[in-house]
Parts: structure tokens; sequence; C-alpha cells
């Protein structure tokens, strides 16, 4: 199940691509489009949408102050 998300607060491409390595560590997959201020995840079906995007917010808050990650309407 893919999960679609805004992402904000990020400061440079380089350190969205090294955050996205951190959430597809945690996740099945991860894709982060630093331009367009998205993120997908790809998580295992049934798994509640409100956690998957907590836990992303916990994996970015380890890796820098300030980002903020929502689910999309």
């Amino acid at each position: 199940m893919k999960v679609r998300c805004d992402i904000e607060g990020l400061d440079c491409p380089h350190c969205a691509a090294k955050l996205e390595g951190m959430l597809k560590d945690k996740f099945n997959d991860a894709n982060l489009n630093f331009s367009l201020g998205s993120l997908v995840l790809d998580v295992d079906d049934g798994d509640d949408e409100e956690e998957v995007v907590a836990a992303a917010q916990m994996v970015a808050n380890d890796f820098e102050d300030g980002i903020t990650i929502d689910l999309r309407d």
C-alpha cells in the first residue's frame, strides 16, 4: 500500500536523499521528491496510515530538526 505525504523543512536535495535512504531502511520502500515536497512510503497492506506517518516523522526528527511530514489529503 502507498502512503502519500507532504514533507517540509528539508534544506537541500542531498539531505533529502540521505533521509530517503533512512526511510527505505524503515519501510518497504520510500520515494522522496525534494522539489515537489512529496514523500511516498510503501508499507504493508492494512498498516494504519497515521501510525506510518508518525513513524516516518520519528525518523525525520532523528535526522534533522524542523522537518514535518503530514498525510496528503
